[in-house]
């Protein structure tokens, strides 16, 4: 990437993100979440980058007077040399985004593939809730900025949220065997056959009140009878005795099968999430 700069415009400025700027630079993110998420993790602005990547780099945009307006994370993918905007917020103001993508673009370089929305740069089991993609209901300005800039989508997954209020159905047997997992904290309910052979397995993950589906699955030679159903039924009772106010959860945008199961467990899609992507 190209060296560290400030570049200055009728004011407006956009400069590295600073220690101090890390408050402002978190409510920026938090003015973007959609239902269900909590409140975004100090890592993802703070913690080290996963393996594979190059230096992050976080900039601000500031307007004459000095307030931040916005804020882009950007790296380097080291196998594909491809740039990443992991993250980019501002409040929804188009020429805001516009400004801090033509910044990260200056930064990474014109000779290379660009994608943008594609999440924490940290290993997932640090940021687990940070999803990638940008949403496109909720972040209209943020998908015309990306537009205009080049950029087209390239893949998407539907973001579900089921609020746990009133309190979901008590499950009925077979209940499901329970482990408490760490680094990202969460549970993982197990369905077992009678010899204990597993049948299938879901992975809860945590963070205070709000709880994330990661993963769910059925072993092949037993789907369609209903078994997915009743695990996600467990699920969902699991997290609300457990204090949760609401789970989330996200499928690839074309598997119908896995978006019938959620609607049909009371799911409601509320946003699809988009990565991005720009050739050179």
């Amino acid at each position: 990437m190209r060296a560290a700069g400030v570049q200055v415009a009728g004011g407006v400025r956009v400069r590295l993100m600073e220690p101090a700027d890390q408050p402002l630079v978190l409510a920026l993110i938090a003015g973007d979440r959609l239902p269900g998420r909590p409140a975004p993790d100090p890592r993802l602005v703070t913690g080290p980058g996963r393996d594979g990547l190059a230096e992050t780099v976080t900039l601000v945009l500031t307007g004459a007077d000095g307030a931040i307006g916005g804020v882009v994370h950007s790296t380097v993918r080291t196998y594909d040399g491809a740039g990443l905007i992991g993250w980019l917020h501002a409040r929804e103001d188009f020429d805001t985004l516009a400004a801090l993508i033509a910044a990260a673009r200056a930064r990474l370089g014109p000779v290379r593939t660009l994608y943008a929305g594609t999440g924490p740069t940290q290993p997932p089991d640090t940021v687990a809730f940070a999803l990638p993609g940008i949403a496109e209901r909720r972040r209209p300005a943020t998908t015309r900025a990306l537009r205009a800039a080049g950029f087209t989508p390239a893949s998407s997954h539907l973001y579900f949220h089921h609020p746990l209020a009133p309190a979901p159905p008590r499950p009925v047997f077979p209940l499901a065997e329970l482990r408490p997992l760490t680094n990202p904290s969460g549970v993982q309910l197990t369905l077992t056959e009678t010899d204990g052979s597993a049948l299938a397995t879901a992975i809860l993950h945590t963070s205070n009140d709000h709880w994330l589906l990661w993963h769910l699955a059925v072993r092949a030679d037993r789907r369609r009878r209903g078994i997915g159903s009743h695990l996600l039924a467990l699920c969902l009772h699991t997290a609300h005795t457990r204090g949760a106010t609401s789970l989330i959860a996200h499928t690839d945008e074309d598997d119908q099968a896995a978006a019938h199961l959620l609607t049909r467990g009371g799911f409601t899609a509320l946003d699809t999430l988009t990565i991005h992507h720009r050739r050179p």
